[in-house]
């Protein structure tokens, strides 16, 4: 994709903090070990809840690529009627 000239910048700005993401929470992770207890309530109920962000975001991510293969690129789905295709989704979302 070819950005305009002024956003050049970007792709470079976009892998230096993709690169610099890891190092940082290396940081972060070495500078509260002595004061991070896993056992604590506070501690279960934050990783309760990134837990549960990252399973949402595996989980659209997953719907989003079915729906993109099997509807948006799929050349019988795009021609079929409507009927036909409001089964096939009703079909995908009940299971």
């Amino acid at each position: 994709m070819k950005l305009p000239r002024a956003y050049n910048w970007v792709p470079i700005v976009g892998a230096i903090l993709y690169g610099i993401t890891t190092p940082i929470g290396i940081a972060a992770g070495l500078g509260v070990r002595t004061t991070y207890n896993p056992n604590s309530r506070r501690a279960l109920i934050v990783s309760g809840v990134l837990d549960a962000l990252s399973s949402g975001i595996l989980m659209y991510t997953g719907l989003v690529e079915l729906l993109a293969h099997e509807f948006l690129f799929n050349k019988e789905m795009m021609e079929t009627s409507n009927r036909r295709l409001a089964f096939s989704i009703g079909s995908m979302v009940a299971g």
